[in-house]
């Protein structure tokens, strides 16, 4: 304060000089935004990990905004508790069948481990999503690869001749990461029936949500009926969750009474909150699956132009025989402002490309046909 002035001109002063600072720190976030902006519209657009360009909803928005109040409170064990309810009531089970995990990811790695407890052998397909193949190894767990069918998709009969009194876990991801294609339901149904006995079947339902053909049924009736039978989901796909890491397995009581002593519990009250939500918010899933159809129709109306394979998806991602080997293919596309997936040996000439915004995909299409040329 300067001397002779009072201490009210002091503080007009001050306001006058602090406002005209924040106008200006504004002003100055304004331009950044700007050039945030731009920089962003020059990024490559992710379509390599299978994420939800929309999500999350603005209903678990909202609800993940709430739960910030009460974030500092061990809560988890109280939201934990309502997700399993409303997974229950959803899927037509009690709260006893569903065993709540960090992601889905953490069912597969802590079923891999109460395979190798066991000193199972894990059956799986050749290609296929890898985290409980590579968990497996960790627990010193004989992990036997049944090759694909000629068509790329998973061979029940050659897995079931491939069963000894060693097998103790088959895991089969349906519809299947990366090739996005279902198996057809009768035959995982009959499959499940005939070997559940033996081993456990693990069906991974991670697209769940985004299947459309009208045949598909999921594997969780036979949870119902007893069956040795884990079905996994996760609110990662269409519910944009990532991040946030919610998933959950349903499976019978005696299962997931010893699976949930695996599992680490690490829950957050957010994803929680935001999961407990989302689900509830079946317009938002509806809207999400739609865009991807569109999505995917966009890069499959150019693909049939240039005469390029694909498989037939009912997932948010599709499986494209590129002819081009992916370590080449990659940086390629990186070039023209787009990320795809990662190699799938041995299918290291096709591509896995996750479907973005469809306005979007066209970055992709016009990206290609450069590579191509």
């Amino acid at each position: 304060m300067k001397k002779g002035m009072t201490r009210r001109e002091w503080i007009n002063r001050s306001a006058t000089l602090f406002g005209g600072s924040l106008l200006g720190a504004v002003t100055g976030v304004k331009s950044i935004n700007a050039a945030t902006i731009n920089s962003l519209s020059n990024k490559p657009v992710r379509m390599m990990l299978n994420e939800n360009p929309y999500g999350p909803s603005q209903i678990a928005r909202r609800a993940m905004r709430k739960a910030f109040g009460e974030s500092n409170l061990y809560s988890m064990r109280g939201a934990k508790a309502e997700f399993k309810e409303l997974m229950a009531k959803l899927n037509g089970v009690t709260p006893a069948h569903i065993a709540v995990g960090f992601g889905s990811g953490e069912i597969l790695k802590k079923s891999a481990l109460m395979n190798g407890i066991d000193k199972g052998e894990l059956l799986s397909p050749s290609l296929t999503f890898e985290t409980i193949n590579r968990y497996a190894k960790t627990m010193k767990s004989n992990v036997k690869r049944i090759p694909m069918k000629n068509d790329i998709g998973i061979d029940l009969n050659r897995m079931n001749e491939n069963i000894n009194r060693r097998t103790k876990m088959i895991y089969l991801c349906n519809p299947n990461n990366p090739t996005g294609m279902l198996m057809n339901t009768d035959d995982l149904e009959s499959f499940c029936l005939q070997v559940s006995s033996k081993a456990i079947l693990f069906v991974d339902e991670a697209y769940h949500e985004y299947v459309t053909d009208p045949n598909y049924r999921s594997m969780i009736d036979l949870v119902k009926s007893g069956k040795n039978v884990i079905v996994s989901r996760t609110a990662s796909k269409v519910h944009g969750l990532a991040g946030l890491r919610v998933g959950f397995a349903i499976s019978t009581p005696q299962i997931v009474k010893r699976l949930e002593s695996y599992l680490t519990d690490s829950l957050n009250i957010v994803g929680l909150r935001a999961a407990i939500a989302s689900y509830q918010d079946k317009r938002f899933q509806t809207h999400s699956v739609d865009m991807n159809n569109k999505a995917k129709k966009v890069v499959a109306d150019y693909l049939d132009t240039k005469g390029i394979q694909y498989l037939d998806s009912q997932t948010n991602f599709m499986f494209i025989k590129t002819d081009i080997d992916i370590s080449d293919f990659q940086p390629a596309m990186e070039k023209y402002g787009v990320l795809v997936g990662r190699p799938f040996p041995p299918f290291t000439n096709w591509c896995r490309l996750s479907m973005a915004k469809p306005e979007q995909m066209q970055k992709f299409n016009d990206g290609f046909g450069k590579v191509l040329s």
